[in-house]
């Protein structure tokens, strides 16, 4: 298999585990910087459990490998968390959504720019589609892009392109163990802010699955494919998760679906397809006309005497 089909297969099984948190959150009662701070100390705890099954003794030796790209790493993680909680606290979800959805941009400029990496054209083509799918998806909750949540939004969107681009651009380094540390520096981050861990009746159970199951195994999938594909691509996969994410919850809370949210949603679905399938079926061709051009017919000779 291919790093491509690899990046794209983990990436893809991590985003559509990530679908369900939208979900979760709505079954949970508790302010959003408490989510937050379980999310965060969840993380941390569930992924380091992870790593010491999978290094064993070798753990110590792989988190000095980390070096300064893996702290930085940790740090934007950490970072994005925060800002995130902080847009939502100020601002609507669907602004804070319609924002993050510009990181596939950012991480364009970034890779092509910062690393020196030419940006794919099909994925330069798709970017604006699929903003397009999110924009419809999330037209009839948008409100007033003016104001100081939406700025927070417009930063986390470049902190999460920035640290996609970096785990591409070292995909040497195993960046799983800079995530569990970006969980401990949100969760020591909200605690000294002063965030309440108390949960309400009925939250504990959501939180532990969203926390301890979910989003560590989505954010370990997603950063193990992030290493494997070029981050405009792992950028624009996420998009499927925030035209998704809003249409099961409202499925499994009975919810009515707005028509825009199944159009837009269905613009970024049919977006991301193409965009998985023309590079595949580039290179089919491609290895298709190599085995003929050396597959060689041999010539028969009518005028031959022993025939």
């Amino acid at each position: 298999m291919s790093e491509h089909r690899k990046g794209l297969l983990l990436t893809t099984l991590g985003v559509c585990l990530l679908i369900p948190d939208a979900t979760f959150v709505r079954l949970i009662d508790a302010s959003s910087l408490t989510n937050a701070l379980w999310r965060s100390g969840l993380l941390a705890v569930s992924l380091t459990l992870f790593l010491i099954l999978k290094y064993r003794f070798r753990l110590f030796t792989v988190v000095k490998q980390l070096g300064r790209w893996g702290v930085t790493s940790s740090l934007f993680s950490g970072l994005g968390t925060i800002l995130f909680v902080g847009a939502i606290d100020r601002t609507s979800v669907a602004n804070v959504l319609l924002i993050l959805a510009l990181s596939p941009i950012w991480a364009a400029v970034l890779t092509r720019f910062v690393t020196r990496v030419p940006v794919r054209t099909h994925t330069l083509v798709a970017v604006p589609f699929a903003f397009l799918g999110v924009s419809i998806a999330l037209s009839g909750s948008v409100e007033n892009l003016n104001n100081a949540g939406n700025l927070l939004a417009l930063f986390c969107s470049l902190v999460l392109a920035s640290n996609l681009t970096l785990i591409r651009a070292h995909k040497r380094i195993d960046m799983v163990p800079a995530v569990a540390l970006g969980g401990v520096l949100g969760f020591v981050a909200l605690s000294l802010a002063g965030t309440s861990p108390r949960l309400l009746p009925g939250d504990l159970t959501p939180t532990l699955i969203l926390g301890a199951l979910i989003l560590p195994s989505a954010m370990a999938l997603m950063t193990m494919g992030g290493r494997y594909l070029p981050s405009p691509e792992t950028a624009l996969l996420l998009l499927g998760e925030t035209a998704l994410s809003p249409v099961l919850a409202a499925i499994v809370i009975k919810e009515s679906i707005p028509l825009q949210s199944l159009v837009g949603g269905s613009i970024v679905i049919l977006t991301l397809f193409l965009h998985a399938c023309i590079p595949l079926s580039s290179r089919w061709s491609s290895h298709l006309d190599k085995t003929l051009r050396t597959t060689q017919v041999l010539p028969v000779d009518l005028n031959d005497s022993d025939s």
